[in-house]
Formats: structure tokens, sequence, C-alpha cells
């Protein structure tokens, strides 16, 4: 099933993104968690982000509202934040609630408005913000995400060619921070956001 219009988005249309997002990241943290050395080798970024992730998907149920939905999400994810990556990501949910407009169904325009004005928040959420890190790569594809709005103005061939952008900003992540340059490895926090969104294609009717 597809929306008929797809440059409107509604709660559920949200909602069961995110589980199909949030999902790929449970699946994969064992994954993230091996790759995890920045900004300590402690080996459990992929266990926040599924900390964070499970505790929208175990408290929430779908709405037909955006904003509510939007909203729902959000608490919860701060609710379960852990870790920086944890804490980063809830923050972005966050942002992307506080700057959502207040409507039931929203726009292709608005939700790309909505996360440029997240951004913020997720630099805000961390006391020493470095580049070259998950926060790098949400900003990447927020800045893609809002200068191609009208461009390619579908949702979902959006969020398709913003994956291409997620993937070359997570492989700039080795170059950029000196102890991935060492292993090789790409940022964690980073890879989860990128899994998140590799997935985060909705599908479900209006």
């Amino acid at each position: 099933m597809r929306m008929e219009n797809n440059q409107l988005i509604n709660g559920k249309f949200l909602y069961y993104a995110f589980i199909a997002g949030g999902n790929q990241i449970l699946q994969n943290q064992m994954e993230i968690n091996r790759i995890n050395v920045f900004p300590v080798d402690d080996k459990d970024t992929g266990t926040n982000l599924a900390s964070t992730v499970r505790s929208v998907i175990d408290n929430i149920k779908p709405h037909k509202s955006y904003k509510s939905a939007v909203g729902s999400i959000a608490d919860a994810a701060l609710i379960g934040a852990r870790g920086n990556s944890g804490v980063i990501f809830a923050q972005f949910l966050h942002g992307l609630s506080r700057e959502t407009i207040n409507k039931p169904i929203i726009n292709l325009s608005e939700f790309a408005e909505s996360v440029k004005k997240s951004i913020p928040y997720i630099y805000e959420a961390v006391a020493e913000p470095m580049e070259g890190t998950m926060l790098t790569v949400i900003k990447d594809w927020s800045e893609f995400i809002h200068t191609q709005k009208e461009a390619i103005n579908d949702f979902n061939k959006l969020m398709i060619h913003s994956l291409e952008v997620l993937e070359q900003s997570l492989l700039e992540t080795t170059s950029k921070l000196k102890v991935l340059n060492k292993t090789g490895y790409v940022d964690a926090g980073a890879k989860g956001f990128v899994l998140f969104n590799r997935f985060f294609q909705p599908n479900i009717d209006m």
C-alpha cells in the first residue's frame, strides 16, 4: 500500500516508518556495538540506540495526527535515551516535535522545515559537539532534505535519494576523526542513524 498523495504525511505514516527503522537498529545493535570506538571504546552505542527506539516501540500506538504521533515518539525516546547516541537521536526527535506545525497532516515542505530546525537541538545535546560523528551525518541529511524539498516533490523519492547522502556522509566519518581513521571504522552512532533511515521508507495508506 502507498499513500495516494506522496507530498503529505500523517501520523500513521510516521508511526509505521519509525517502527520499521527502529527494528533495523534493534536487529543490528551488536554490529553497531562492535564498531563503537568513539568517544569511548566501550562497545555500547548499539545498546544505547536500541534502548531509545525500544522505548518508543513499546510505549506508543498509531495515531492519525502527525503532530500527536511525533510528540509521542519524541517523549518516549527521551525517556529511553541512553548514552550520547541515544540522547542525540532523542533530541533530534524532540526537535522535530517542537518544530512541527500543529496540524494532523503536514506536507513535504513543512516536514523539511521541521527537520532543518531540529539540528540545533542535537548540537545542544552534547557538551562538546564533534564533527565527523552522528551529528554531522544528521546535519548533512537534514540539509539535503531541506534543499531538495521542491526539486524532488515526492516524500518517498526524497527519502530514497537522501540515502545516498547518508551513506556518503557516513563513509566520511572515517577520515574526519583520527581514532576512526586508525581503525577504519565509521562512527557507530552515525551508522545507527543510517540504518534507521535505510529502511525508513513509509508505505502506509492515509
